[in-house]
């Protein structure tokens, strides 16, 4: 039996494809401005980054229904006793200009959204590192009070005593083994110093709280890379990838419509 050539169903199924891959996308776009919170401009970047990020989807099956289209009549062109307000072709290239309009506005918006989020978050970062120092500097104050104000006391005097002899004995004892005892001999060497010499509680307590400072500062310093980063990655690169679905449907939008005689000319007749 000889094999036939054509495949009846093949557009059928390709158009049927495309438009189940466009409206789904619709109905996931819509899905994500559910509830709509456009004051929030954290919440405003993640809707049109997840919109971005499948804005390609619409597309394929804008290519899947042209493509169903041209094998079933063999032209793009309409017929002319078609119209093409009562088309599906027609619809999907005004969509198809719709959503290029919508990608192109949502270039700059999105950028500009993102960058006042980078600034939000580097003003954060900068008022809770500015928060973290002040808070560090109450707390060295307070404990230096709290020391010198026990060293002038007999009884603390004598409980510092108390804690050297401990030491003292726990470290000769030789019970602590390894970390431990460094630990202990690091105290006791502390504690000594801090009987012969009370005002060396200030040099102390300066180094403390220097070494405290860089650790918040470095933590700010990796913060505010973090928030510029997300910049770059997330404003710059769906901006440009909006930019380009834009410019993409534009031309599938016009190059579509001029086809169909709508745009620039007479609608053109199909050869028969």
């Amino acid at each position: 039996m000889k094999a036939s050539n054509s495949l009846p169903s093949a557009p059928s199924i390709l158009k049927l494809v495309g438009i189940i891959l466009i409206v789904s996308s619709l109905i996931d776009y819509f899905a994500l401005l559910i509830p709509p919170n456009f004051s929030d401009k954290a919440w405003f970047a993640q809707v049109v980054t997840q919109i971005v990020d499948r804005g390609i989807i619409p597309m394929v099956g804008l290519a899947f229904l042209f493509a169903g289209s041209f094998l079933e009549s063999g032209s793009l062109a309409l017929r002319d006793r078609e119209s093409p307000a009562t088309t599906i072709r027609f619809w999907t290239l005004l969509l198809a200009g719709l959503l290029s309009v919508l990608f192109l506005i949502a270039f700059p918006l999105h950028l500009n959204n993102t960058r006042q989020v980078s600034d939000q978050a580097l003003k954060r970062i900068a008022e809770e590192a500015t928060t973290a120092e002040g808070q560090l500097d109450t707390q060295v104050q307070q404990r230096q009070g709290q020391i010198q104000a026990a060293l002038k006391d007999p009884a603390q005097i004598k409980q510092l005593d108390d804690q050297i002899k401990q030491l003292n004995d726990a470290i000769n004892s030789g019970q602590l083994q390894g970390n431990q005892q460094t630990q202990a001999q690091q105290a006791l060497k502390e504690l000594q110093a801090l009987k012969a010499d009370p005002n060396a509680i200030e040099g102390r307590a300066k180094d403390f709280r220097n070494q405290k400072l860089i650790e918040i500062r470095d933590r700010k310093q990796q913060l505010e890379n973090q928030a510029k980063g997300d910049f770059w990655k997330t404003g710059v690169r769906v901006g440009i990838s909006s930019l380009l679905l834009s410019l993409g449907y534009g031309i599938i939008s016009l190059k579509g419509l001029r086809e169909m005689g709508i745009l620039g000319g007479r609608r053109k007749a199909t050869l028969r």
